[in-house]
């Protein structure tokens, strides 16, 4: 056993000179999850060198070695074991030397049993932009929104073009003849006090047609047909009483009374709706007291035609 290592001792020289002299071992340590991790950066020569021997005289001197030391010694020498170091290569790698170009090439490094990868690169540049897509498909329709406000009222637009001449219409109705439109009203503007007389009325607000007589206070029909007729007294305070009467070609249709002590007034009244011949008179006889007549016109009589009878 002693002859055996001494002959090791003797030999490691002859083949560690030429790794120190010819080889650059660059080792990168870096830390790791608290762990160093060791790596063998290959040299120039290596990479770049022509001059090197060929790679059968480094696996002889290998074989060499082997075959004079034990198992455990080839591998202190040839594999070297650090406590939670990893190799992050299977290759020996050197820096580059350039003064070493005539040295022969290195030996080849070995494969650790569990590859540990490396920590993330740094990010890499922003790529080019890639190309413009193309448009998606149409959404489907949305629900309708809920109806808004009432807006303002807008401006008056311009006047538009003169529409055509519509279709002609129907013939219409015959309008009233003139011998149809009749109505008047007469009023007292003085006293009256002639008794068993025709009432003479003083003023004539209306008279459409002259069918009312303003001398003789008599309404004579223009058309034989239905009328109707209405007057209203005030008595005068000189008297007790007063009878009107509404005549129909001398015949006593309607009346009116009044009664009230002398000193005051009283007013009465009536109406009549009467059918009459074309040329019948009807007119208002005074028959007992008096009648008071100012500006105020407190006595009037009227009438007019309903419509007219065959």
């Amino acid at each position: 056993m002693a002859p055996k290592w001494f002959t090791f001792f003797w030999l490691l020289p002859v083949v560690a000179v030429p790794f120190c002299l010819c080889q650059d071992e660059h080792m990168e340590v870096r830390r790791r999850s608290n762990k160093p991790v060791a790596k063998v950066v290959e040299s120039r020569h290596q990479r770049t060198s022509n001059n090197v021997p060929e790679r059968a005289v480094v696996e002889k001197r290998i074989h060499l070695i082997e075959a004079l030391t034990i198992n455990a010694s080839t591998n202190l020498l040839m594999k070297p074991e650090v406590d939670d170091v990893e190799q992050t290569s299977h290759r020996v790698q050197t820096p580059q030397q350039p003064d070493c170009n005539t040295c022969c090439r290195g030996d080849f490094g070995y494969r650790t049993p569990h590859s540990v990868p490396g920590p993330p690169g740094l990010p890499g540049p922003p790529g080019i932009p890639g190309n413009h897509g193309n448009n998606g498909n149409n959404g489907a329709t949305g629900q309708d929104g809920t109806k808004g406000e009432k807006g303002d009222r807008g401006d008056m637009g311009p006047r538009g073009e003169r529409g055509n001449v519509g279709i002609k219409g129907e013939k219409g109705y015959p309008g009233i003849p003139p011998e149809l439109q009749v109505a008047f009203m007469a009023s007292m503007a003085t006293h009256f006090s002639n008794i068993n007389s025709g009432i003479i009325f003083s003023s004539v607000e209306t008279n459409v047609g002259n069918f009312f007589d303003v001398m003789t206070g008599r309404f004579a029909a223009p058309v034989t047909g239905v009328y109707f007729f209405t007057f209203h007294m005030l008595k005068h305070e000189e008297v007790d009483d007063v009878y009107v009467y509404l005549m129909h070609n001398g015949n006593s249709i309607v009346s009116m009374y009044s009664y009230q002590a002398k000193g005051k007034q009283d007013t009465a009244g009536n109406s009549a709706v009467l059918k009459l011949a074309k040329q019948d008179e009807v007119w208002l006889r005074m028959g007992t007291g008096a009648l008071h007549g100012d500006h105020q016109r407190y006595c009037t009589f009227s009438g007019f035609l309903l419509f007219e009878t065959k």
